[in-house]
């Protein structure tokens, strides 16, 4: 089940897991080096029996920001989709303030749940579409409604 962390969809989580009664279930929770913690805490706050498998790690590539923005302007790169806090936080790191102004904060941004649209808000950029579901499905669809 593929879904933003957020108290909301953390909430239906725990609703499906208490109506399929399994609440004495060994549960294993997958997530990335320092993830965040909500549907955890929300697991064991409702004594669900779990351990976490940190499973994954980020990693940035590293890239010419110079050569690279110019790349993205030139093909006319209008559009973003972005599904975490830490690449908007890339973003707006590595992205010189005149670049962020004429052309990156111009550009219509997906985001999943309302957490990364308030991140994009504080960011800088406007047209902040929300997508409440970061599957490839959902997104695909929410993209073609609004372009």
């Amino acid at each position: 089940m593929l879904f933003p962390e957020n108290e909301e969809n953390s909430e239906a989580l725990l609703k499906l897991l208490h109506k399929k009664d399994i609440s004495k279930s060994k549960i294993i929770l997958l997530k990335g080096e320092n993830g965040r913690k909500l549907v955890e805490k929300n697991l064991r706050k409702n004594n669900f029996n779990i351990s976490i498998i940190e499973c994954y790690k980020k990693i940035f590539k590293n890239i010419n920001n110079h050569s690279e923005i110019k790349k993205w302007r030139s093909y006319g790169i209008n559009t973003l989709i972005v599904t975490s806090g830490e690449i908007l936080n890339r973003l707006n790191e590595t992205i010189d303030i005149l670049n962020k102004n004429e052309w990156l904060f111009k550009c219509k941004i997906f985001v999943v749940g309302k957490r990364l649209s308030q991140i994009a808000k504080k960011i800088g950029w406007k047209d902040i579409i929300i997508s409440n579901y970061a599957d490839n499905k959902n997104l695909l669809k929410i993209v073609k409604k609004y372009n």
